[in-house]
C-alpha cells in the first residue's frame, strides 16, 4: 500500500469527523487531532519507562511504565469513545483531567505555579474550543476558585506546598515544559481558526452560489412574468375585439339590411317579368343583374370586414393601406351617421405594405371609434373625422383627425395604459389606445404622437417604415 494511501486511511479512521453537523464535526476533528498526538507522545515515554532502566538500572528515577502504560490507554479509551461518536463525553473528561493536573500542581507546588497556570489556560482554552462557551465559563469559575482557595490556605498557612522550586534557579527542563504548554494552546487556536476559516469560507461560497441562483431565480421571474403579462394582453385584446364587434354588430346588420333587399328586389322583378323575358329589352335585364350582383359584392365586403374584426391572424401578407381604411370606414359609417359624424378619407396614394393587415384594421378602428367618441356631447354644426394617408420618402404617416372635446393635459401621459378610460364602463374597457400603441410598435415598428386641445380637438399621428416581402421565389 503506498505511503498515500496509508495516510489517507489514518486519517479516515482516526481524525476525520463522522458528525453531519458542521460545528460537531469541526470540534471532533480537533478533539481527535489532540487525542492522536497525545496518545503518540505517551507512546514514546512508555518506551522511555521500559528501555531506561534496562540501560540506568541504578540512576534511573523517572516514571514507572506501569502509570505511563495507563495514561496511554487512557487517551486511547477516550480516542475509541470519540469515533463511536461519543466526542462530548471524550472532551469533557479531558478537560476535567487537566483541570484536577492543574489543580495537583497548584497544590503541590503553590498556587503561583508557572505550569499549573499555564495548564489552567490550556484548559479553559480547551473547553471553549472543543465544547462550548458556556463549558468554557464553567472551567474558569472553577479554576479561579481552585487558585483562590490554594492561594488562601497558603496564606493562612493553613497548607504549606513545596517551595523548594522557588529557591533554585530554572531548569531547561522547565522551559521545555512551558514552552510545550504554549504550543499546545497556540495549536489548540490553530486548528480552531482553521476550522472556522473553512467554514466562512465555505458559508462565502454558499452565499455567491445563493446569490447567482437568486438573480438567475429573478431573471427567470421576469421572464415568465413577461410571458404572462403578454398572454394576459393577448386574451385581453382578443376578448376585446370581440366587446368592439358587439358594439358595432347593430349598425353592421342595419348596412346589411339595404344590400339585401337590393338583390331580393331585384330578384323578384327578373322572377316575375321571367316568362316576358323575350319581349324585354336585354339592357334593362342586365342592369337588374348588375344591380344584384353589386348588392352581393356590399354583402360581401361587410361580412368581410365583420370578419376581420374578430379575426385572430398572425400570417404576414402584402395588403393595400387604402383598402383596409376604405373597409374600416364603410364598416364603422352606420355608427358615425347614428353619432351626426362624417368620416373623410384623404388617401394620396395606394401603398402596400407587407405585414399583418388585421392588426392594421384594428389599428384604423380603433383611431377612427375613439374619434366618434371625442364628439359625443359636443354641439358642432358639422361633426368631422379626417382620415389622411401620405407617403413619406420610405415611410407612412397615418393622420386620424377630429375636432371632438379633446383630451385634458394631464391625462395625455396615461390614455395609452391598458384600463385607462375617462369614458364611462359602457362606452369602452381603456384598451383600444393601449391595443393601437402595441400594433404600431410591435407590428408596425413605428412610433405614435397625440396632439390634443380641450375645445378644440385630437390628432394621432401613425408614421412606420414601408416593408417589402423580401422573400424570394426560386
Amino acid at each position: 500500500m503506498a505511503l498515500s494511501d496509508l495516510w489517507k486511511v489514518f486519517l479516515i479512521k482516526l481524525i476525520l469527523s463522522r458528525s453531519f453537523d458542521k460545528e460537531r464535526a469541526r470540534r471532533e476533528f480537533i478533539l481527535n487531532i489532540l487525542l492522536v498526538g497525545s496518545i503518540l507522545l505517551t507512546t514514546a515515554a512508555f518506551v522511555v519507562t521500559i528501555i531506561d532502566p534496562i540501560i540506568y538500572p541504578s540512576s534511573y528515577s523517572g516514571a514507572s511504565f506501569l502509570m505511563m502504560g495507563s495514561i496511554l490507554v487512557f487517551f486511547c479509551f477516550l480516542l475509541v469513545m470519540s469515533r463511536l461518536g461519543r466526542s462530548r463525553f471524550s472532551t469533557t473528561i479531558l478537560v476535567l483531567l487537566l483541570l484536577i493536573l492543574a489543580t495537583y500542581t497548584s497544590y503541590r507546588w503553590g498556587a503561583d505555579v508557572s505550569a499549573a497556570l499555564l495548564l489552567y489556560g490550556l484548559v479553559i482554552v480547551m473547553a471553549g474550543i472543543l465544547a462550548s462557551t458556556k463549558f468554557a465559563f464553567i472551567i474558569t469559575t472553577l479554576s479561579s476558585v481552585s487558585i483562590i482557595l490554594l492561594s488562601y490556605l497558603e496564606v493562612t498557612l493553613l497548607h504549606k506546598p513545596d517551595y523548594t522550586w522557588k529557591s533554585q534557579t530554572i531548569h531547561m527542563g522547565d522551559a521545555v515544559v512551558y514552552v510545550i504548554m504554549l504550543g499546545i494552546i497556540a495549536i489548540v487556536s490553530w486548528l480552531s481558526n482553521r476550522e472556522i476559516e473553512k467554514s466562512l469560507k465555505r458559508a462565502h461560497a454558499s452565499e455567491a452560489a445563493l446569490k447567482r441562483q437568486r438573480d438567475k431565480l429573478e431573471v427567470t421571474v421576469e421572464k415568465r412574468t413577461k410571458e404572462l403579462k403578454f398572454a394576459q394582453a393577448e386574451k385581453l385584446a382578443q376578448l376585446y375585439r370581440f366587446a368592439q364587434f358587439g358594439r358595432m354588430a347593430s349598425g353592421l346588420f342595419h348596412d346589411l339590411v339595404n344590400p339585401l333587399n337590393l338583390v331580393s328586389l331585384n330578384l323578384d322583378r327578373l322572377s316575375r317579368k321571367s316568362k316576358s323575358i323575350e319581349q324585354q329589352k336585354l339592357s334593362d335585364t342586365k342592369v337588374l343583374l348588375e344591380r344584384a350582383v353589386d348588392g352581393t359584392r356590399r354583402l360581401e365586403s361587410f361580412v368581410e370586414a365583420a370578419r376581420r374584426q374578430v379575426q385572430h391572424q398572425e400570417a404576414p401578407q402584402t395588403f393595400s393601406l387604402a383598402n383596409e381604411i376604405t373597409q374600416v370606414a364603410q364598416m364603422l359609417e352606420h355608427k358615425a351617421k347614428k353619432s351626426h359624424v362624417k368620416i373623410s378619407l384623404k388617401l394620396s396614394e395606394d401603398i402596400k405594405i407587407f405585414g399583418n393587415s388585421i392588426k392594421f384594421s384594428q389599428l384604423v378602428t380603433n383611431l377612427v371609434l375613439n374619434a366618434i367618441d371625442a364628439y359625443e356631447n359636443v354641439k358642432r354644426k358639422e361633426k368631422l373625422i379626417e382620415v389622411a394617408l401620405h407617403k413619406i420618402n420610405s415611410a407612412v404617416r397615418l393622420e386620424v383627425r377630429d375636432w371632438g372635446s379633446g383630451i385634458n393635459k394631464k391625462y395625455l401621459p396615461r390614455i395609452f395604459d391598458p384600463l385607462f378610460t375617462t369614458k364611462p364602463s359602457e362606452k369602452g374597457m381603456g384598451m383600444g389606445l393601449s391595443i393601437s400603441k402595441d400594433i404600431v410598435e410591435k407590428d408596425l415598428k413605428g412610433k405614435c404622437i397625440v396632439k390634443s386641445k380641450i375645445g378644440v380637438g385630437t390628432t394621432f399621428i401613425v408614421e412606420f417604415p414601408i416593408r417589402k416581402n423580401l422573400r424570394r421565389v426560386g
